[in-house]
C-alpha cells in the first residue's frame, strides 16, 4: 500500500504526462520537507530533553488513536444502505 506522496505522484504523472518534471518536482518537494524536518528536529533535540519529546509524542498518539477509534465506531452506527 502506497503513501499519499506516491498517490500524488501517480496522479500528477497521469495528468501532466511528463515523468521527468513530475519526478523532479515531487523529489524536490520531499527533499525540502524532509530537510526542514531534520533541521527542526536537530534544533529541538538540542533544546528539549528527549523524555519530554517522547511524552508529548505518546500523548498525541494516544489522543489521535482515541479520536480515530471514536470516529470509526461512530461510522458503525450510521444507517446507510450498502
Amino acid at each position: 500500500m502506497g503513501d499519499k506522496t506516491q498517490f500524488a505522484t501517480v496522479a500528477l504523472a497521469a495528468r501532466y504526462q511528463s515523468m521527468v518534471w513530475v519526478t523532479l518536482g515531487t523529489t524536490a518537494g520531499m527533499m525540502l520537507t524532509d530537510g526542514l524536518a531534520v533541521f527542526l528536529g536537530d534544533r529541538i533535540a538540542h533544546r528539549v530533553q528527549m523524555k519530554w519529546v517522547r511524552l508529548v509524542a505518546a500523548i498525541l498518539f494516544f489522543v489521535f488513536g482515541l479520536a480515530s477509534a471514536y470516529h470509526g465506531l461512530s461510522l458503525l452506527n450510521v444507517n446507510t444502505p450498502i
